[in-house]
């Protein structure tokens, strides 16, 4: 809607989201009795503001996460280095992934001014994810810093998911929070399209927002009683009728796996009923009333199963995505073709384009290759071991939260594992709101310090 605006405009919306950003935070640590929980809240409600060119690689929807980093840089003491073996490997694997990506600026800017531009976003990125894994995981104390974190993901998960059905079930002005359906799938002809949420991207993306709110929304509903208990339990069905309707196969499958395995092993099967059961009335509910019959008026399609399943059944151009990142990697070894540049390398190419699978007609949509084929050979394998290293930090977690019966730790283990698999389908790190929730759970779940009793596996600790 937004994105053609005159840059005065677009630069008076930034001052107008960092004023309300401040002034929320305020408020939420007034409220929390706990100076962290204004920042906390902050970089976790990163998705809910659009995704808007500002400067260089800045976008709107990093400025709330920065403003969060930021506020925690002068509350908290500076960090040190961790003893951990898994997370020091991780560290180190963070460290040479951005010494690829400035190389790869180095070598592939165009000009000063394209090679500039290029380096502020190969340092910017990590060291805005690794600032708030950071300073997330020594706010203390731990309980209430897991109550603060999951709560605001709850919370951004259920806007997000109000926001997107209202807008698919009623259109909004210029389209908003709908990615229109495209020809040769499903959907085209019947339906509006798919949820894309505020953050106006992709709806890949916003499922993989849900993946990461829909299990700590449900853990709330565990561990909440009485009214709370129901209302959290709506929320997630109201988040899983979006994640439905966002038509994301892998974020519906992952999303839907992970809260599913979280309410078995706690052995709420009742609650899983329900979740699962008002879910699907609230998808339909709204297949209803934002889709077409075959006779041109509203209703409720004549096979709504048959509708969404659809979705799986339509073809997809992974296998010649990652086939033609996989060659581009193999051709530039050392710096790949520079940040951000894999969908032009494909414009300009055609020799890429082609593949045994079909036509590759954009960027890898996977992480490890993404990073293989804009940074070179080193790029992909430091990628490769941040996921594995972050993946097995994820899984220590999970059993650790199982063994001590919180719910808190064991679904965010869970969303940080099915966060990590769905980035094997989509780029989601270089994504400035998707990869900062990430981040957030990564720093307030899967890092914790040893100071209240848990494991010795802490990333970071508070300085003496």
């Amino acid at each position: 809607m937004l994105t053609n605006a005159p840059p005065l405009l677009l630069d008076a919306i930034g001052l107008a989201v960092l004023v309300a950003a401040a002034v929320a935070a305020r408020y939420v640590s007034r409220w929390a009795g706990w100076a962290p929980a204004g920042p906390i809240a902050l970089i976790a409600a990163a998705p809910l503001v659009p995704r808007l060119p500002l400067l260089f690689s800045l976008t709107l929807d990093d400025l709330a996460p920065l403003l969060g980093l930021g506020l925690l840089l002068l509350q908290l003491p500076v960090p040190r280095l961790t003893n951990d073996r898994l997370l020091r490997v991780v560290l180190v694997a963070v460290i040479l992934a951005t010494l690829a990506r400035i190389a790869s600026a180095l070598v592939n800017g165009d000009g000063v001014e394209g090679s500039l531009i290029m380096l502020v976003k190969g340092i910017a990125r990590p060291a805005l994810l690794v600032g708030i894994v950071a300073y997330a995981a020594i706010a203390m104390p731990a309980e209430l810093r897991r109550r603060v974190a999951s709560a605001s993901i709850a919370a951004v998960g259920t806007l997000e998911a109000a926001f997107g059905l209202l807008a698919f079930a009623v259109p909004l002005p210029g389209g908003a929070g709908i990615e229109a359906a495209r020809r040769l799938t499903t959907l085209y002809g019947t339906c509006p399209g798919r949820i894309s949420g505020t953050l106006g991207l992709s709806p890949n993306h916003v499922g993989a927002v849900f993946v990461i709110c829909l299990p700590l929304t449900v853990a709330q509903a565990v561990r909440s009683e009485g009214r709370a208990r129901w209302a959290w339990a709506a929320a997630g069905a109201l988040q899983l009728a979006a994640l439905i309707l966002t038509f994301t196969r892998s974020s519906i499958i992952l999303g839907a796996a992970a809260t599913a395995a979280f309410l078995i092993l706690q052995r709420r099967f009742v609650l899983l009923g329900l979740v699962a059961g008002l879910a699907l009335a609230i998808a339909f509910a709204i297949l209803s009333l934002g889709c077409t019959t075959s006779s041109g008026g509203h209703g409720l399609p004549s096979n709504p199963v048959s509708l969404i399943g659809g979705r799986f059944t339509d073809s997809n151009d992974r296998m010649a995505l990652w086939y033609a990142a996989a060659r581009i990697m193999l051709d530039h070894p050392v710096a790949g073709v520079g940040l951000g540049e894999m969908d032009n390398t494909l414009a300009h190419h055609p020799e890429y384009r082609g593949t045994p699978f079909g036509t590759a007609t954009s960027s890898a949509h996977n992480t490890i290759l993404l990073a293989g084929a804009e940074t070179g050979i080193a790029g992909a394998l430091a990628a490769l071991v941040i996921n594995v290293g972050l993946g097995l930090a994820a899984l220590r977690i999970a059993w650790w939260g199982a063994m001590r019966r919180d719910p808190l730790v064991l679904a965010a283990a869970l969303a940080i594992l099915a966060y990590l698999v769905q980035g094997m389908v989509n780029n989601l790190f270089e994504v400035g709101a998707t990869s900062a929730l990430f981040a957030l759970a990564v720093g307030v779940f899967a890092v914790p310090g040893r100071a209240d009793g848990e494991p010795a596996g802490a990333a970071v600790s508070p300085s003496a």
